[in-house]
């Protein structure tokens, strides 16, 4: 499998597309590794989607997959219309998931790597340069959280949602031996902030607003909490936080 991710690592370097090899498949190999490509405009999606489409080593396996590529290619709706994103999912040589990405406001490398949550995963290849930029401050099996990310400094409860909805992926690394702590403590220390935000709205819509908002950073951070203290997460708690965020 490692001589996989190798193989594809270097037909996408050769498609010679505007966009960038990202994620775990540049921490060195493990079990159920993908490799995600995002580009930076939707010429450079079209490129690549054909490409991959046309080639018998990649093959859309999910029906999931395959209505996105329909609805894309048909243009009847997509969700980079709807969200300002799609990712397609192809499987190389019937063993490594290829997803390929396009996110609006992303335009280069540095766009792509200062959104994610995680300092490992901010790493990534240029395609066209060829050249390698990493926004990763620890070494090791030590992560932390990504500095370049300016949701982390806002005190805005819709980019504390966003932030939030990434925890996961903390447990999944914490999982393949990365010490993950200073992501939690900074997970908590932002939901804490919300909770100390004080009620500015007088009507009641808002009042309602303000206190579902509380109830709910209120039950996130009790179950960070209890990921801190046990590095354990039932899939309850897990569904709970995924509903809130």
């Amino acid at each position: 499998m490692k001589e996989q991710i190798t193989n594809v690592i270097d037909f996408l370097k050769g498609t010679d597309v505007a966009g960038c090899i990202t994620g775990s498949c540049l921490l060195g190999y493990f079990e159920g590794q993908d490799v995600d490509v995002f580009l930076y405009n939707e010429g450079a999606f079209n490129k690549l989607l054909y490409c991959l489409y046309y080639n018998p080593m990649f093959l859309i396996i999910e029906p999931l997959e395959q209505w996105k590529f329909d609805e894309y290619t048909g243009r009847k709706q997509s969700t980079i219309d709807k969200f300002g994103l799609i990712s397609i999912k192809f499987k190389y040589n019937m063993s490594i998931d290829v997803n390929i990405i396009l996110k609006k406001g992303q335009h280069n490398i540095f766009d792509v790597l200062s959104a994610f949550d995680l300092d490992i995963i901010a790493d990534g290849i240029d395609i066209k340069t060829q050249k390698r930029l990493s926004l990763r401050e620890t070494c090791g099996n030590i992560a932390t959280w990504n500095k370049w990310n300016t949701a982390y400094y806002t005190n805005n409860e819709w980019d504390v949602k966003r932030i939030l909805r990434q925890f996961e992926r903390c447990i999944k690394y914490h999982k393949r031996g990365y010490d993950t702590s200073d992501i939690v403590d900074k997970y908590i220390s932002i939901v804490e902030n919300i909770l100390a935000k004080e009620k500015v709205f007088v009507t009641e819509r808002g009042s309602e607003y303000y206190d579902k908002i509380q109830e709910e950073m209120k039950l996130a951070l009790k179950i960070l909490n209890v990921w801190k203290d046990t590095n354990e997460i039932t899939d309850e708690q897990l569904d709970i936080l995924k509903t809130i965020v």
